[in-house]
């Protein structure tokens, strides 16, 4: 699994079969529910794909159990690293990586630190302008503009006008959502009850499925 060499590449010394093992788990947590779709990071494609395998290989063994589950991109698959383009945004390195409830003030700072590339013309080229090539894939993504229009819009721009367009963009675009949530975060009994009712239906059909699986190989308790 190449996140699993990424990983104890960079980690070694908190490296363990618990993360060695972490397809696998995450492949039960899809295929216990039945799940036809999975909305994803190409990222993760490798892991679905040890999913889709293992759900072939007991069907063949045991009969038709689980659903082949198929995966879900974006137009934008994986979004990279404000700080290094070259790789995904994640948020073990949270100062490279935008949070959906991030105030607007650590919104800001965070796009204006954002690595930029040499030169000064703001223009879509991964290879050449990796850095700037993010941001505007990240910018054509919240405002639903296609590269191209980007591009013409920034012409005679500079990296701290464009990056001080961008947000504005991503503080409003993420405004009801940062509403939303503090106004469940005051009502935690509300959200208590859901997840409760939801722990319910989620262990109804995990039970359910979890039943058969024992009944087909032959397990019983």
């Amino acid at each position: 699994m190449t996140q699993y060499k990424e990983k104890s590449g960079d980690e070694k010394e908190i490296t363990n079969v618990g993360l060695f093992d972490y397809p696998v788990l995450m492949a039960a947590d899809i295929i216990l529910y039945d799940a036809k779709f999975v909305p994803t990071g190409d990222d993760q494609d490798q892991h679905l794909e040890l999913t889709r395998t293992l759900v072939r290989k007991f069907n063949s063994k045991f009969g038709k159990t689980f659903v082949e589950p198929q995966g879900l991109h974006t137009e934008i698959p994986r979004v990279m690293s404000l700080g290094d383009p070259t790789k995904k945004m994640s948020k073990s390195k949270p100062e490279t990586c935008l949070f959906l409830d991030d105030s607007p003030e650590i919104m800001e700072s965070k796009i204006k630190r954002a690595v930029t590339d040499s030169g000064n013309e703001i223009k879509f080229n991964p290879e050449t302008k990796p850095a700037i090539s993010n941001l505007l894939k990240i910018c054509g993504s919240l405002s639903g503009k296609n590269i191209q229009k980007l591009e013409r819009e920034f012409v005679g721009k500079t990296y701290s006008e464009f990056k001080s367009s961008l947000v504005k963009l991503a503080v409003d675009y993420f405004a009801d959502y940062r509403k939303k949530k503090k106004s469940l975060l005051s009502k935690s009994s509300a959200l208590k009850n859901i997840l409760n009712s939801g722990s319910t239906q989620a262990s109804k059909i995990a039970g359910k499925k979890m039943s058969e699986v024992r009944k087909k190989i032959g397990l019983f308790v």
